[in-house]
């Protein structure tokens, strides 16, 4: 089976085409992704701008053209945290239906968490371990936790990266107290994830954020899949990250650092949920993934065709 799935989020645009097999092996074809911003001003307004539409028009044209040249045998659709909290939610679905004929599947946290954490691990040789996965997402950020393909406990709680930058940061470089009430409210959030150990379980981390990281630790001069996918983020670098950015003009982050203009104004407060949770709750180190739920929903289309759920 050839499978495309198009993961709508609140800040990336991400479709992956990729051959399963009956065992659930994967094969990518492409794996793609654009900054879109569907969910710009929607915690400020609570509806998505009529430019996000035809943002969202533009690329979906584009990867329904890749998908249609790559013969794919079903088309996958979701939405994810902008599309669950806009009041116009349902006037973007209709559109896109009617401008493509594509369904989307708005996906609740829980949903969103669990098959996050399916595509995540799909990744590794040790599929029976246990794994913890955080995906620091525009506008919600998941934690799950499971053994193996079993989950065992999920959270997604409102605090992405669009979000939060929205509402806390207003300068760059922000200004001391903006970081102060930001880190507050990341604190106070933070209380409601999971709790794990992380002596026991494989700390694994997904989304733009840690990818991003991940690259900038090994200066690369072009993003490289392969060199992101597995490499081990300290608490150390992620602390030190942090202080360096906070300091930052976006200039400086584009073009110094090297990355991408759509993530350079939000990624301070990707960084700052990283740093607070691996503080507060003594993680020492994460594992960068470079799949997630656009891998998950793949797999839950494989599994669909077997008579019981590989994750459940």
């Amino acid at each position: 089976m050839r499978a495309a799935s198009i993961d709508i989020g609140t800040n990336t645009m991400l479709m992956l085409i990729a051959d399963i097999d009956d065992d659930g092996s994967l094969r990518v074809v492409t794996d793609r992704q654009v900054v879109a911003r569907v969910g710009r001003g929607v915690d400020k307004t609570g509806a998505i701008e009529w430019d996000a539409f035809t943002r969202s028009e533009r690329f979906l044209r584009e990867y329904l053209d890749v998908i249609e040249r790559e013969h794919a045998d079903v088309v996958l659709a979701t939405g994810t945290s902008a599309l669950r909290d806009a009041k116009n939610g349902d006037e973007y679905l209709d559109y896109m239906y009617r401008q493509f004929g594509l369904e989307i599947e708005i996906l609740s946290g829980d949903e969103e968490a669990l098959w996050t954490y399916g595509g995540a691990i799909s990744g590794f040789s040790d599929r029976s371990g246990q794994y913890a996965v955080l995906d620091i997402g525009g506008g919600s950020t998941e934690l799950t936790l499971g053994k193996g393909f079993h989950i065992l406990e999920r959270k997604s709680v409102d605090i992405g990266c669009v979000r939060l930058t929205e509402k806390y940061l207003h300068h760059t470089p922000p200004r001391n107290d903006e970081l102060d009430r930001l880190v507050r409210h990341i604190d106070g959030a933070l209380d409601a994830y999971p709790v794990f150990n992380p002596v026991e379980t494989t700390f694994v981390g997904v989304a733009g954020t840690v990818t991003t990281l991940a690259a900038v630790e090994q200066e690369l001069a072009e993003y490289d899949r392969e060199k992101v996918a597995g490499f081990e983020l300290t608490r150390n670098m992620i602390q030190e990250r942090f202080d360096q950015f906070k300091q930052l003009s976006h200039d400086d982050i584009v073009n110094a650092m090297r990355v991408d203009p759509g993530r350079a104004d939000i990624i301070l407060v990707g960084i700052a949920i990283l740093k607070r949770l691996t503080e507060i709750r003594n993680i020492p180190s994460m594992t960068v993934s470079e799949r997630g739920l656009r891998y998950g929903i793949v797999m839950r289309e494989w599994e669909r065709r077997l008579e019981g759920p590989a994750i459940s």
